[in-house]
């Protein structure tokens, strides 16, 4: 252990001991226990009854008590739930639904504090940067809350202002998360999760979310993409008001997407307005490679004349060249019903293994295939459709990349808010001309050209390469140096259990060689003596063997190998 991270230990234990606490409270002490983790217990729970009373528990699902643990633990593990909540391809959708509640209900943090916080950012005093500063936030979330403000010009402003503290306590969480991670790799039912992947992905969001510095580079991107756009208005960023913990964006005065009142109060055309929604997105998907990956209704706004507003860009996805030719294969293999090609798409972007039950996966999807097939499009529920596709995904084990999933879920959002707008919404129409777009590019001598050059410059390199490497191998081989390294799988508790056995062997040794010096000693009346010729050291050592004696003994009887 370094030395800065010898102060931070005792916090980091302090901090795990609370975690472990909070899923013991809510019925998860079976979890504790079997991630080996009762150890990092109070005394007092420690030694708690190992199979816990779910009854009390019983009106209450596991995915709500789940919630109620990451809302009781803070900010990282809000945040967390929200995540997982966007990946329902690893998680069911009782789960989903639960940490989609964790969005809202967030406390706001003291106004003074957030001023200070802005000051100290900014360097100077609120007053020589904005002209008005809201004491009230208009919304708080796990990491940050949003002021109204108006600078000195008199434009109109929103200032996101960072938590105070929450980079060291995120930190801190995430270390401890992923030591659970590593943990929860070693038991089978959880594998399916994948666990250290999630926490992985995770780490990088949140660290990318702790930075306003990212947040205000896609805002500005998007705000640069559909600066010509005269139906989309995205939000100018203040950089001279911005840095990693303070974010000054333009104050969009538009109203809630949804606000179907609104929409016919101003006279707004809602069919118009649900295709130039679509239109949007597909841009977004297809043009420009950048989307927004969270777009709900509370993120989506319209003006008076019937301008989109898009706003929170904390949470984007990329369509890079292969996942728009994954995702032109995955259409087309669909719209043919040919799932041998679509399980090769899946099995050739690494969603699945060769050695996985294809049968088993090729079955599923014929059946949701049936089940949709002959169905008008107008009429499909592609949220129904998506949560199937998903629940398959989950069932064979198949990982799909995060920006395919995010993709898909703010396509299955998009729609389903265009269909409130028009009932009668048809997303084909849309979406059709942009694939065709797609495959007409792939087709174009342009393209061909592009990926023939790069083809032949990728070949070149491996031919020139090629003597060097066999070279560098057969020297591996003539000198003896060739390395094969070997990782064993499944053998994790295994050699916990030796690493066990073997450290109460030594403890028993330990004690027994404790027992005899003290008999000795006791016998040769050594001193310090105490009531004519008793030695104090026996006495110290038979106390310290039976204290421990009696510990050991406890372990055993606790793990129920006796």
């Amino acid at each position: 252990m370094s030395l800065i991270n010898i102060g931070k230990a005792p916090r980091r234990l302090h901090r795990l001991s609370q975690i472990l606490q909070a899923f013991m409270r809510h019925g998860f002490g079976h979890l504790v226990y079997n991630l080996k983790l009762h150890t990092y217990l109070p005394v007092a729970n420690r030694f708690r009854e190992k199979p816990l009373k779910l009854a009390q528990y019983e009106e209450e699902t596991l995915a709500k008590r789940l919630a109620l643990v990451f809302q009781e633990l803070g900010p990282m593990f809000v945040k967390l739930g929200q995540v997982l909540s966007t990946r329902p391809d690893l998680v069911p959708d009782e789960f989903v639904k639960e940490f989609r509640k964790l969005q809202a209900g967030v406390l706001p943090f003291d106004s003074a504090v957030a001023k200070g916080i802005v000051e100290s950012e900014l360097k100077c005093p609120i007053r020589e940067a904005f002209l008005t500063f809201e004491d009230k936030p208009r919304a708080s979330g796990s990491i940050a809350q949003v002021h109204d403000a108006i600078l000195l010009d008199g434009t109109k402003a929103v200032v996101k202002v960072k938590r105070p503290g929450i980079d060291r306590l995120m930190l801190t969480d995430l270390d401890l998360l992923s030591f659970l991670a590593d943990r929860a790799e070693r038991i089978e039912e959880l594998k399916p999760f994948r666990p250290a992947m999630l926490v992985e992905e995770f780490s990088r969001a949140i660290h990318h979310e702790l930075d306003f510095i990212t947040e205000a580079s896609h805002t500005s991107k998007f705000h640069q993409g559909f600066e010509s756009n005269p139906k989309v208005h995205i939000p100018k960023v203040y950089w001279d008001f911005t840095t990693s913990s303070v974010l000054t964006l333009e104050r969009l005065s538009y109203s809630n997407l949804v606000d179907c009142s609104f929409l016919d109060e101003m006279g707004i055309d809602r069919k118009k307005l649900a295709v130039d929604l679509m239109t949007m997105f597909m841009e977004q998907f297809f043009i420009t490679g950048m989307f927004h990956a969270d777009p709900h209704p509370g993120n989506l706004l319209v003006s008076k004349d019937g301008t989109l507003g898009i706003i929170d860009f904390g949470m984007v996805g990329y369509t890079t060249e292969d996942l728009k030719n994954q995702l032109s294969a995955s259409l087309m293999a669909l719209i043919k019903k040919d799932i041998d090609f679509f399980v090769e798409v899946f099995i050739d972007i690494g969603c699945i293994s060769q050695d996985g039950n294809i049968p088993k996966l090729k079955g599923s999807l014929l059946e949701i295939l049936d089940k949709y097939f002959g169905i008008p499009l107008k009429r499909i529920d592609i949220r129904r459709a998506f949560s199937d596709v998903m629940q398959v995904a989950r069932n064979n084990s198949m990982l799909l990349p995060r920006d395919f999933v995010l993709l898909g879920k703010s396509f299955i959002t998009v729609t389903s808010m265009a269909r409130v707008l028009d009932p009668d919404f048809d997303f084909a129409s849309i979406v059709t001309p942009f694939t065709k777009g797609l495959a007409m590019e792939k087709l174009s001598p342009g393209h061909l050209a592009k990926t023939a050059t790069v083809n032949t410059w990728h070949f070149a390199n491996l031919v020139r390469q090629a003597p060097r490497e066999i070279r560098y191998l057969a020297q591996k081989l003539l000198t003896g140096t060739m390395q094969i390294a070997l990782k064993h799988q499944g053998l994790d508790n295994f050699i916990f259990e030796l690493d066990r056995a073997s450290n109460r062997l030594a403890l028993s040794i330990i004690l027994a060689a404790t027992v005899i010096a003290s008999s000795l000693v006791m016998m040769a009346g050594i001193g310090p003596t105490i009531l004519g010729n008793i030695s104090v050291l026996g006495i110290a050592g038979y106390s310290f063997a039976t204290i421990m004696g009696l510990w050991l003994a406890l372990g055993i009887f606790r793990s129920g190998r006796l």
